[in-house]
């Protein structure tokens, strides 16, 4: 009622200045034929009011991520503006990962689709992603002295045994399957074929999306040869076509045939602003994030209150659970999940998947009614792996000697300076394969398969978003605009809403009671047991 009040005025004291308002935006938005856009080299699907808030002050704007959430409502009103012509895209070296540069490319796509051209400006040359995402343009451009690196992919990675060995330090790890392997860089001495086998199939799908996208630029038979030269510069890449155009930011207009380019926020707050303010809070699609590994507990405390806030809200029809993590904690990604599933209880709740939703990752998202990829997303890895530290040879080299008391035979299970035996060795064992049969279930159930259906999709084994489709483990491809019409399947009222993220950092809220019929929840076993990719 206070808002109500409160606003009511506001608007009637205000109601004598709007056609004034009115005129100036007329102005300001007449004969804007072109919109210069300028991508910072971060990408997340949505920022919260804190990072909006950061990005009117210039000397803060570069450290805050470029929203794809922001950049789909530009095009989406840009491709219904008949006036405006085109867009000058700027883009930077991306600080990305290839999902988002998925999603960046998939904006361009949007406005060439509406008829609109778009002119990608490259101002210190660009690699792989960058190249990948100006294909979609209409035309491309890079100053003369730029650099292009069509390197094309490769994975690297580094094992330290011998190195441990050298110090007389040796890692122990137990893995619950055989492509949970992301402590083998510290316990191999080189890569195993299940890594070997599940990177190759990663690059293959990227390498594919990155091949048919340079393709359009030079013809299919030309991308090996672009691979071969590697580095290319100025006239040479206008020669090949990788650019149409070599000019510095001055000429960008002329490029264009305009004498300025509007910004495209400021021509985005002349299409969307309005001048009354709303007197109820409207209705939304709240987006809450599991952004990082997983294990934090603030960070954990934040998650549980944005979804026990949703799930309390009546304005808040639905829930996109917005994930970008490779894994951690067993039991803070069981806690999560269970909040999840609380609120699946009364809401829709949709995942969609980041650049990487790998292992405790896609256990938070189990629980969802939909899960939604990018073809490039890190996808799966579930699985159990833990390690232990066996220190004794270098306490020895240094003088050191350990001395021992037990009043029960496994009670130094966790001490480095002995090796573990075939007893202790069966104890973890033990542990990790109850976890991983739960972790199993839990995910299978979630995806509606039998367990002895899923397991052969687990084992620890990373697929792209695209291979994860084929094997349903998501249901479908796309960002977060994917998701929301996921949920708007599921809640039509959904799809005209506002996405807001959900941002809580009060006192954590006690959780709701649990129904009396409610089933067990399935999986809640999981404890005390590291689970990333």
């Amino acid at each position: 009622m206070l808002r109500v009040i409160t606003f009511g005025l506001w608007n009637v004291l205000r109601a004598p200045l709007y056609p004034l308002w009115w005129a100036v935006r007329r102005m300001r938005g007449r004969g804007t034929q072109w919109v210069r856009l300028n991508v910072r080299p971060q990408i997340v699907e949505l920022t919260g009011r804190r990072a909006r808030l950061l990005a009117r002050f210039a000397p803060f704007r570069e450290r805050v991520p470029t929203s794809l959430e922001a950049l789909r409502r530009f095009a989406t009103s840009a491709s219904a503006d008949e006036r405006l012509k085109g867009v000058v895209v700027v883009l930077p070296p991306l600080r990305a990962g290839w999902a988002m540069a998925e999603g960046l490319r998939g904006v361009i796509g949007a406005l060439r689709e509406a008829g609109k051209e778009v002119l990608v400006w490259l101002p210190e040359g660009g690699g792989n992603k960058e190249l990948y995402v100006a294909s979609a343009a209409s035309r491309v451009a890079s100053p003369p002295q730029a650099s292009l690196a069509p390197l094309g992919l490769v994975a690297e990675s580094r094992y330290y045994r011998g190195l441990l060995d050298q110090v007389g330090l040796r890692l122990e790890p137990f893995a619950r399957k055989e492509y949970k392997t992301a402590l083998e860089g510290l316990s191999a001495e080189g890569m195993s074929e299940a890594q070997r086998e599940q990177v190759d199939a990663l690059l293959g799908t990227i390498d594919a999306r990155l091949r048919e996208a340079l393709a359009t630029r030079v013809g299919e038979a030309e991308v090996d040869a672009l691979f071969h030269k590697a580095l290319i510069r100025g006239a040479e890449a206008e020669e090949l076509g990788l650019v149409d155009a070599l000019a510095h930011e001055d000429a960008l207009p002329e490029l264009v045939g305009e004498t300025t380019l509007m910004p495209a926020g400021t021509y985005l707050a002349l299409r969307e602003g309005t001048f009354f303010r709303a007197l109820r809070r409207p209705r939304f699609v709240g987006v809450v994030e599991v952004r990082g590994a997983i294990g934090d507990t603030r960070r954990a405390d934040a998650v549980v209150a944005a979804l026990r806030a949703a799930r309390k809200s009546p304005r808040c029809v639905g829930v996109v659970l917005q994930v970008d993590s490779p894994g951690g904690s067993a039991a803070v990604s069981d806690r999560i999940h269970r909040e999840v599933s609380r609120l699946r209880e009364e809401k829709p709740v949709v995942a969609a998947f980041g650049d990487v939703a790998a292992s405790g990752g896609y256990y938070v998202a189990a629980g969802a009614d939909r899960i939604v990829a990018q073809p490039t997303t890190i996808t799966g890895s579930i699985g159990v792996v833990a390690a232990r530290l066996v220190a004794g040879e270098l306490l020895e080299r240094l003088g050191v000697r350990t001395e021992t008391v037990r009043r029960a035979p496994h009670g130094d299970l966790g001490s480095p300076a002995r090796p573990l035996g075939d007893a202790a060795r069966a104890i973890i064992a033990r542990a990790l394969d109850g976890i991983y049969a739960d972790f199993v279930g839990l995910d299978a159930g979630g995806r509606g398969q039998t367990v002895d259906a899923f397991e052969p999709l687990a084992r620890g084994r990373v697929w792209s978003g695209a291979h994860a489709k084929e094997h349903g483990l998501v249901d479908a491809l796309g960002g977060l605009d994917a998701a929301a019409e996921a949920l708007a399947e599921l809640r039509p009222e959904a799809r005209e809403l506002d996405r807001v993220l959900l941002e809580l950092r009060k006192r954590l809220p006690p959780p709701p009671p649990a129904a009396a019929a409610a089933a067990p929840h399935a999986g809640s076993a999981p404890r005390g047991a590291s689970t990333p990719p």
